[in-house]
């Protein structure tokens, strides 16, 4: 137990950069006490123990569990950097054990996209498009535009959970277990709506052809010609399953308007130029300069990655983890969690809990 928690404290101060004299302000104890608890010699009391937790961003079953003890059976897309933050992968890892238990208690089966591998695209432009064509219909869609992406993937089973997180470049990754489905974790950090999306059928999109290069743990690959080669068949997914090929050539010859075809479909302007420069009717990096002078001149400000030209989908429009949520519901009606844990998981007081309850059992329908 010494080394192991020895261990944790040490990963996880390291990981936000923290000193043991500045840890050990943080939770009143001396410095010596941390360099004891990190080298086996003592074990905190459990007073300490919670403080430490807490400081460190973690839980407490984090800091008693051995490192090497798998959490889930799931299998990870890998992300540059996340090597470098154990906070965040404990996190993501504790979303998906919550998750697939609150599955697991209300008897729904997992589910996963099918899949196929494509490792470059270059050559396989028709199967790609076939394949999105097919996860369109899979939704109950033809050529409309997508109302509500995350809806529609919650509703087929697939897991997904919006949160903010503070990690520049981060967007969103995905997981896969064989007997736990698949699950897709979207990041809200001053991120708009339609990057969200996007991201999301992206991740989707990686799930379907590249499940056999998903990895134990979230670890930074270390071929970056072969990771763009991937990112380039999701991302080509990603425009035709949110932009349809026919549907798009229809409404362009109606409206060449940028503006009128991202709000038809719902999607970043970005996502538009990228479909007519593949159709050869614009050169992509010159209509990209000649918007961003335009919307410099007009705003006074440059037009980030990260900005999307309005006007913009609203956020109260998607609400976050719907699904998630109710599954929660259904295993506190069902005596399966405690108020407490409900109340934790739903980031919500206890008194907020019993308001809503009283307010479900008025307005329920017999």
């Amino acid at each position: 137990m010494k080394e192991t928690i020895a261990g944790n404290l040490t990963r996880y101060r390291k990981a936000i950069d923290l000193s043991q004299e500045q840890l050990a302000n943080l939770v009143s104890v001396t410095r010596q006490s941390i360099n004891n608890y990190e080298n086996a010699k003592t074990l905190p009391d459990s007073k300490t123990l919670s403080a430490l937790a807490r400081t460190l961003g973690v839980t407490l079953d984090d800091l008693l569990r051995p490192e090497s003890r798998p959490v889930t059976p799931f299998r990870f897309r890998a992300h540059a950097g996340i090597d470098k933050q154990p906070q965040f992968a404990t996190q993501v890892r504790r979303m998906l054990e919550i998750y697939q238990a609150l599955e697991a208690a209300a008897g729904i089966p997992a589910y996963a996209p099918e899949t196929h591998s494509c490792h470059q695209l270059p050559g396989n432009e028709a199967l790609i498009q076939a394949t999105a064509a097919r996860f369109r219909r899979t939704l109950g869609l033809g050529e409309t535009p997508i109302l509500n992406l995350f809806a529609a993937v919650e509703e087929l089973g697939l897991k997904v959970l919006r949160q903010p997180i503070a990690t520049k470049g981060f967007f969103g990754l995905s997981a896969c277990s064989f007997a736990q489905g698949a699950f897709v974790l979207i990041n809200t950090h001053n991120i708009s709506i339609e990057q969200q999306n996007f991201t999301l059928a992206q991740e989707i999109g990686h799930l379907i052809f590249h499940r056999d290069d998903y990895q134990d743990n979230l670890i930074k690959l270390e071929n970056q010609g072969e990771e763009e080669a991937r990112e380039a068949v999701a991302n080509y997914f990603a425009q035709h399953l949110l932009v349809p090929q026919t549907e798009f050539e229809r409404f362009y010859q109606i409206s060449p308007n940028l503006i009128q075809l991202k709000q038809h479909f719902r999607v970043s302007y970005q996502v538009i130029l990228k479909r007519l420069s593949d159709m050869g009717r614009i050169d992509y990096g010159r209509e990209i300069a000649k918007i961003r002078k335009i919307y410099k001149q007009r705003n006074g400000l440059s037009l980030s990655n990260c900005i999307e030209l309005p006007p913009t989908l609203k956020a109260e429009e998607f609400p976050e983890n719907e699904r998630y949520q109710q599954l929660i519901w259904q295993a506190l009606n069902r005596g399966n969690i405690s108020e407490l844990k409900a109340a934790e998981l739903l980031n919500i007081t206890l008194e907020e809990l019993g308001v809503r309850r009283r307010e479900a059992e008025v307005y329920a329908i017999p």
